[in-house]
């Protein structure tokens, strides 16, 4: 038997699915409605969950029961929404999209949709990239890896056809993220040099800022204050949304809104929306000229092309923008909505050729996970996974028959809180933000001594930061996680202890210990804040089978 692999953009607005077809070329998979991207909205109904349009519509009539932007709260601990009395976890939500994603491509293929890479933000940390990890398996998938949005783009890009080595700018502005990534791509090669974004950034903040507008001239033209209800405020957002849209193509565009049974129609044009958004289309720009100079100190210092991606650069201010501010570069708009997702599927028939290869036969006798190294990679697969091939030769989906090495680089450092004699405390970064990781993950070990005699542990804080410094204050805000490492006994204090941080090419960490004065591994269990148990995990797999998602 033979199977398909898939790529899914899980995105804040709108996601999308894709698939590398039997001729090896990328293809979006319209959803049940015909659409190529299915609005990222899950509403609860009695027993049922419902995901995409109907529910974005359903959020004018029962707002409090509807979940919109729920990318932009993956990690978070302090989120839940409460129906029928019971919390339901950013993971859960995310994981009701993915599954009327994959269950609306499989009836439109009639192929079982199981094997997935899902994409996240390049700036996601490791408890937002664990967390939608997550949420596939709580979807019942095997996630075969999660990328980097823009390094997915990049890869749809490069296979999309021959050309020279270049330097290319990926501006990516979607419903709720910015990610701006540049990178040096050829023809057997796609290296990354630096990223930078804003988790809080994307086309949900010009909606508002509109929503502002609009609102303002409602109450100007009944010339009273008056209080929009949640009817109405959802009204507003949907209608204003649409307007934004509309602006792509018009000069000038507008609906009519009713409000405790005041009607008036309220107007906006191009040049209107362009001005009263320009602080944040500002705040993008000051972004890419930040991440231009990071890539010219690294010897990078001629731009070749900026690629467009993400539905958000459709709006005209983002490519009138970037031509005035980088005359001498040429921009090309990279099918806004399908890249990431196409780029994806493509990273999935890598990944899985690569994880199948890994495998030996008695590897394929057990039904359980077994441990493998791909690529330098440490992975546990169920081989059983992987006992089928692809409908296609992978050889097929690559240019001159060349398969493209990804070499990513950090998007985040990583420190651990040290504390010297006189008790004062500080943050060191053992990893720095923007560094490659050529085999496709960063191990880096630092030297650290006990404080007193007879410590039984050493407490490792782990903070996920920007920072470029080796040592900052310490900022409990940026605190991701803690790790105990365990000690022999009658350990002397300034005893020797190695303490290593491994970052996989998914951005997730793993915390390591060595007693060097045996030179004996030290146990080390790392829990990330934000990131659910294993046990949770289990739970809300079995439960979230038995929902009904519509």
């Amino acid at each position: 038997m033979s199977k398909y692999v898939f790529g899914i953009d899980l995105g804040t607005t709108y996601s999308c699915i894709a698939r590398v077809d039997d001729t090896a070329r990328a293809e979006v998979i319209k959803n049940n409605d015909g659409d190529n991207i299915t609005p990222s909205v899950v509403a609860f109904e009695g027993d049922n969950v419902i995901v995409g349009a109907d529910a974005k519509a359903e959020a004018v009539l029962n707002p409090e029961t509807t979940v919109m932007l729920v990318k932009t709260l993956m990690g978070k601990t302090d989120f839940a929404i409460n129906y029928n009395g019971e919390d339901k976890t950013p993971e859960e939500i995310s994981a009701f999209i993915l599954r009327k994603l994959t269950q609306d491509a499989s009836e439109q293929l009639g192929v079982e949709v199981k094997d997935v890479v899902i994409t996240c933000p390049a700036y996601f940390g490791t408890a937002e990239r664990t967390a939608t990890k997550n949420a596939g398996k709580i979807a019942g998938l095997n996630v075969l890896e999660i990328i980097s949005e823009p390094t997915a783009a990049a890869l749809y890009y490069g296979c999309a056809k021959e050309q020279d080595e270049k330097t290319i700018l990926i501006y990516d502005l979607g419903g709720g993220t910015f990610d701006v990534t540049i990178m040096r791509i050829s023809a057997d090669k796609i290296e990354v040099i630096c990223s930078d974004g804003d988790h809080d950034l994307g086309g949900k903040n010009w909606d508002e800022v509109l929503i502002g507008y609009l609102a303002n001239q409602f109450v100007e033209k009944i010339g009273y204050d008056i209080e929009f209800d949640e009817y109405a405020k959802q009204d507003l957002r949907l209608k204003a949304e649409k307007i934004k849209k509309q602006l792509t193509s018009r000069s000038q565009a507008g609906d009519m809104l009713e409000v405790m049974g005041n009607r008036e129609k309220v107007t906006i044009t191009r040049d209107e929306f362009d001005e009263i958004t320009s602080t944040l289309l500002n705040e993008t720009l000051k972004k890419t000229k930040e991440a231009i100079e990071v890539a010219k100190n690294k010897g990078y210092d001629v731009i070749d092309e900026i690629l467009l991606v993400g539905g958000s650069t459709r709006m005209p201010q983002v490519k009138k923008a970037l031509a005035k501010n980088f005359s001498e570069i040429e921009i090309k708009i990279l099918e806004p909505d399908e890249a990431v997702a196409k780029g994806a599927a493509i990273h999935a028939v890598n990944v899985y050729v690569n994880n199948q290869k890994s495998l030996t036969a008695k590897d394929f006798e057990s039904n359980e996970e077994v441990k493998v190294t791909v690529n330098g990679d440490e992975k546990e697969l169920k081989a059983q996974d992987y006992k089928e091939n692809l409908t296609f030769s992978p050889e097929m989906m690559s240019i001159g028959g060349n398969t493209r090495e990804i070499v990513i680089a950090t998007t985040k450092s990583f420190a651990v809180k040290v504390e010297n004699k006189e008790g004062i405390k500080s943050c060191f970064n053992m990893i720095i933000k923007n560094e490659a990781m050529p085999s496709g993950f960063l191990e880096v070990s630092g030297n650290f001594s006990t404080l007193y005699d007879n410590q039984a542990t050493v407490d490792i804080e782990i903070y996920e930061n920007d920072y470029m410094d080796k040592y900052f204050e310490v900022d409990e805000d940026l605190k991701i996680g803690d790790a105990v490492l365990e000690l022999p006994k009658n350990t002397p204090a300034g005893s020797p202890v190695e303490i290593t941080l491994k970052l996989n090419k998914e951005g997730i960490l793993e915390v390591k210990g060595l007693d060097k004065t045996g030179n004996k591994q030290v146990n080390v269990k790392f829990e990330t804040k934000g990131v659910m148990t294993k046990e949770e995990l289990e739970r809300l797999t079995q439960k979230s089978q038995g929902i009904a998602v519509l």
